[in-house]
Formats: structure tokens, sequence, C-alpha cells
């Protein structure tokens, strides 16, 4: 700097694109008033990234300068050129997506991107009931490689993501996702957050090279059905109380009434979609080629426990992590899952402070023998708040079937008494 030398212009284009990588697209295409040397670095640029029309004074001017760009980048069809590493569209709560005009300015640019981008990301958080750019239409990519969706509505009857042969990784976030298939040949992780589904029909998800899965607080709707996953390794499905598969009667097992609305529509209905097999699983059954895997619970649901009456054999689950609101009728879950696992090696049990959710119900699965299905099994973990009576009937449970206290830990984390993590290795209990 005291020798005036402009040391940053030295520097290559690809380390100056790395720089330019962190601000938004117009102010990376202003740095060509810098200098010379400037005057053509936005024009390579691996990536762009659009914040919406806020700051610019109007919509229009901001829908203006992106049809510039994208013009001058890909040409006027799309033409052909190198590809861009990503593309994020953030529509975050400036309110451009609120004109049906700006949706249809939306849609133009997602359609002469995804083309020549291989990561695209587009956040429209107000997306209300309206169709999201991303409404019938149907993707088309040999780079596309990942999708990050957040805020957008995907309302078609078959999402088809055949088009998209590079795609590995797709995530929604807080979507309504209104679909009765999604297919992917190529999908490799698939995480699907905090989403609206429908009540009245599942999602088939046909994604057979699938390695990850994330179904995590899916609202309002049902948990979708599974095809064959024999590639998956790893699974991590989280139900809260707004999931639709419970029993407005409270029954863990599907009290199977025409009165109760809930259970009449466990199984579908033809008018809104597929009838499933009430002699074989829904849920579990996908999930079956999992290695490791984690189920919770946040409420009385019926998908669990009546599953279990079908229960597959995980013949590949090495890692499991059960929260106690599984665990319901009797732990009889929790034996089923020992049993039909035969080369698990570590269990997790994971204990909520509060009442025990363990209840009787009638044709749910019932243990057999009196002995795990595992030889493998290492270590058997109990996380709880507090060393309670819901820990002794586990502990009573699990050497009752087989396994040695001295498989068993128990972390302790207690806020109020003795703030901290500790553990302990069973040696007796009474």
């Amino acid at each position: 700097m005291a020798s005036g030398v402009d040391r940053i212009s030295a520097l290559p284009d690809d380390v100056l694109h790395q720089v330019l990588h962190f601000l938004p697209s117009q102010e990376v295409v202003r740095t060509c008033v810098l200098a010379r040397r400037w005057l053509g670095v936005w024009r390579f640029m691996p990536a762009f990234r659009f914040n919406g029309a806020k700051g610019w004074g109007s919509a229009d001017r901001f829908a203006q300068f992106v049809d510039h760009l994208l013009h001058l980048r890909f040409g006027g069809d799309g033409g052909r050129c190198a590809p861009l590493d990503s593309c994020d569209f953030d529509f975050d709560s400036d309110g451009f997506m609120r004109l049906p005009a700006n949706e249809q300015h939306a849609s133009n640019w997602i359609w002469k991107v995804v083309p020549n981008v291989r990561m695209l990301r587009l956040r429209v958080v107000e997306f209300g009931q309206e169709p999201s750019p991303l409404s019938d239409l149907h993707l088309v990519s040999q780079h596309l490689t990942k999708l990050e969706l957040v805020g957008v509505g995907v309302k078609d009857s078959v999402v088809d993501f055949s088009g998209c042969p590079a795609l590995v990784e797709l995530s929604m976030d807080v979507c309504d996702v209104f679909v009765k298939q999604l297919l992917s040949p190529s999908l490799k992780h698939l995480r699907i957050t905090r989403c609206y589904t429908s009540e009245y029909t599942r999602i088939l998800i046909s994604v057979p090279s699938l390695v990850s899965l994330e179904l995590i607080e899916c609202r309002q709707g049902r948990v979708p059905l599974l095809e064959s996953l024999p590639r998956l390794a790893r699974a991590v499905v989280v139900l809260t109380d707004d999931c639709s598969d419970r029993c407005s009667k409270g029954r863990f097992d599907n009290c199977g009434a025409d009165i109760c609305e809930d259970c009449w529509w466990y199984y579908g209905d033809p008018e809104y979609g597929p009838i499933y097999d009430r002699n074989n699983s829904i849920f579990l059954k996908g999930l079956s080629e999992a290695t490791d895997l984690e189920l919770s619970s946040d409420s009385e649901l019926i998908l669990f426990d009546r599953d279990l009456k079908w229960c597959p054999t995980f013949t590949k689950l090495k890692t499991l992590l059960l929260n106690d609101r599984c665990l319901a009728a009797d732990h009889n879950a929790l034996i089923c899952f020992l049993q039909h696992s035969p080369i698990l090696e570590r269990l997790t049990l994971q204990l909520f402070k509060g009442p025990s959710y363990v209840t009787e119900t009638e044709g749910m699965y019932k243990p057999l023998g009196l002995s795990v299905a595992s030889n493998y099994l290492k270590t058997v973990e109990i996380r709880c708040a507090n060393v309670d009576s819901k820990v002794h009937r586990l502990l009573k449970i699990l050497t009752t079937y087989g396994i040695r206290l001295e498989q068993i830990r128990v972390q302790q984390t207690s806020k109020i008494s003795a703030p901290g993590c500790f553990h302990f290795v069973c040696s007796s209990f009474s």
C-alpha cells in the first residue's frame, strides 16, 4: 500500500473469482469500473448470487439486471458455454415473489440456468399457497448435481428427475410437497425437513441409488412410502405431533375403526392415491437396508408399531438409535428391532423427561424367545436426564433378553442438580 502497487489486480483470475464468490452478482459486475484489468473478470465468474430486489429501488430494475446478466453469460437460448459451479436465488422476505409477473421472471431464469449449472439453490420463504417457479417444471440438465429448495411449492403429480442424470443431492426445507411420486435413478442423498405434505395420500419415493435419507419433521401429511433402497447406508427419521399417521383414539396399533378418520386414511383412499397392503410393512421395509438408523417420534404415532407386525429383517444394520416414544407396547418395539437386526453392534436409547410412553396394545408384535438375535452387539447406551424408573425398566428388559450389564452404559445429562455429562457402567441394579 505504501508503494501504491495494485497487488490485488495482479492475482490470477481463479483467485479473484474465489474472492468475488462471496459477493452478490450485482456487486461482482460493478468491479468492472475498478481498472482495465477488471473489465472482463466478472464475465467468467463460476458462480452467481442473486439476493432479491431489496436495495434496487424496484423489482423491475432487479429483473432487468438478472435478464441481462444471464443473456450475456448464456446467450439468448441458453447457449453452449462452460457450466456454472453454483447459482443462488434468494428471495427471502423481500416480497419479490408476491407478483405473478415476478414468478414468471423467476421461472424463466430457472429454465435458463438449470442446463448450465452444477449446484442450484432456490430460496422463496414467502411462498404461501401460490405456485412457485418450480411448479409444472420438469428439470433437464446434464450438469446439475445438487438442488436445494427452501420455501418452494412443488405440486406436480409426479416429480421426475430422470432428465438430470448427474443429480446426486436433493434438499427440501419448509416446502409444500403435494406430489404423489418422486423419482430419480441417480439421487444419492435426500433431505426433506419441515415440509408440508398431503394428509390424504403418501408420496411414493423411488430412488434406488439412495445412500442417505433424512426425513425430519414432516408437517401435517403422512410419512412417505419408500421403494427398495438397496444402497441405503444412513437414515434419520424424526416425526412430530404434526404427522397424520396417528390414531385419534390414542392407540399405537391402529384401531381400524371407520369412525376414526386418521386410521381410515392410513391405508390410503382410491380417490386420492394407491391403496396400501394391509398385510405388509408400509415404512420400515424401505429402511431395512440401512447400516445406520435413527428413529425418533414426538407423539403417539401408529406408524412404527403398526409396521412391527410385518417387521423386516435389517440384515445390514450396525448402529441403531431409538427414543422412548418409539418404544410403546411394553417395549416390544425394542425387542423386535433387536431380534430382527442380526449384526447390530451399537444400540442407543434416548429417554426424554416426563412420563413413560409405554402402553399395552392389541395385535402388536410379540417377542420371540428370550434372547436377542445379534451376537455382534457390543454396546447399549442409555441417554437420560435422570436415572429413574424408566431406566430401571429398560435395564430389566435388556438383561431379560440376554444383554449383559457390562455391555450397558448410562449417559446422564442433568442441568439442575449436577450440570454436565456423566457416564456409568452398570454393575447391578434393583
